[in-house]
């Protein structure tokens, strides 16, 4: 089922066999995925709302965060993974995000802004080679050797809608790797969090917390405030901090919003028919501040088969199918807050429209960091 070049992947061919039993039985429908009663708004008790802090709490917060830093408990996880298929299809981590030459590129500038703590980054077989050869270039934007963690998610067969997998499609043959196989969703970043041995070096370091967040978010640093935040949750049972954000227009995501009393990242297509996703306020950000603790059980996320249509290298488009995971469903099984931040801190790329229209942001941020090419934005 796999191929040479990718062999060195992690794939479950029971687990790959399962889904796609499932899937052909119709256990996994779209109906089926939805929740059966429409979720409620959060209320002002499931959030911290940062900006409405007072001087004292911020100081207080600040501090039991930037103690948490020096002691080294707390580290970072970039989700540089999925099919690098934005962007011309390059590997989006490795795109200057600023005009000129020696401009940073989106790795750069993340990884610049974690300095001083352990950075774990996770990558996919489709991204993993074009960013090791990045991160060489730009030794790890100044990350200590000793900081640096990698590793990999695992990958699926994409299927058609019969089930036939696409590694038994003769003419696949010519097809590349990012044609025939997917990554399956961050939600597959616990799993292999955990089976890549990470999750133990980490916890062998000392470390008891996770900032987790996309590699394109470039606004989502390492704020010590939002730590400590995350910290005094986690003292009152809150194993998880999600970072929201109020709603924009346009905005295309997941909601969060309460279930059975518990606040829940809910995908739009999992509410029920006839439930707009505009009338939940609250964004996911898809930063998360998580106990590692909660990250030692193997949780039972849901398994999604998601439709994409592929571009054929003879021409033409096919649609498949490919199973994937959300990160954000770690969620419904450990309890969780949320940390309502300004939109300053989210600040996700998902076009060079997006990348031209942020560019005095990324700017800042370049330079705060302490990037000297960040003149050139």
């Amino acid at each position: 089922m796999l191929r040479p070049s990718v062999a060195h992947a992690a794939f479950d061919p029971e687990q790959f066999a399962e889904l796609r039993a499932a899937l052909l039985r119709g256990a996994l429908s779209p109906e089926r995925t939805r929740l059966s009663h429409a979720p409620e708004r959060l209320t002002p008790e499931a959030m911290t709302a940062v900006a409405g802090l007072d001087a004292a709490t911020r100081a207080r917060l600040t501090a039991r965060g930037e103690a948490a830093i020096r002691g080294r408990e707390v580290a970072a996880l970039v989700l540089n993974g999925g099919m690098a298929t934005r962007f011309g299809g390059a590997v989006k981590g490795v795109v200057p995000v600023l005009a000129g030459p020696g401009a940073p590129s989106f790795l750069a500038v993340k990884l610049a802004g974690l300095r001083g703590v352990p950075v774990v980054l996770m990558h996919s077989f489709a991204t993993a080679a074009a960013s090791a050869e990045h991160l060489a270039a730009i030794d790890w934007s100044g990350v200590p050797h000793g900081d640096r963690l990698v590793f990999e998610q695992s990958l699926l067969p994409r299927m058609l809608a019969d089930g036939t997998p696409l590694p038994a499609l003769p003419e696949a043959e010519s097809w590349g790797d990012t044609l025939v196989y997917a990554a399956p969703g961050h939600g597959d970043t616990l799993r292999r969090l955990r089976d890549s041995g990470t999750l133990a070096s980490l916890r062998a370091r000392g470390v008891r917390h996770l900032l987790v967040s996309n590699v394109d978010n470039l606004g989502a640093t390492l704020d010590p405030l939002l730590l400590g935040a995350h910290l005094e949750a986690h003292e009152r049972g809150n194993s998880l901090s999600v970072e929201v954000v109020l709603r924009s227009p346009d905005d295309a995501g997941g909601c969060v919003a309460g279930v059975g009393g518990r606040p829940q990242i809910i995908e739009g297509f999992r509410l029920p028919a006839g439930v707009a996703i505009e009338h939940y306020p609250h964004f996911n950000t898809n930063t998360l501040w998580v106990a590692l603790d909660a990250l030692t059980e193997a949780h039972p996320l849901t398994w999604f088969a998601v439709r994409k249509a592929i571009d054929l290298p003879e021409g033409g488009a096919r649609e498949v199918l490919q199973f994937e995971q959300l990160i954000g469903q770690l969620s419904e099984f450990v309890a969780t807050t949320c940390l309502l931040v300004d939109r300053a801190r989210f600040l996700p790329i998902k076009s060079r429209e997006e990348l031209r229209a942020a560019a005095p942001q990324i700017a800042g941020l370049a330079r705060a960091a302490g990037l000297a090419a960040a003149a050139a934005g």
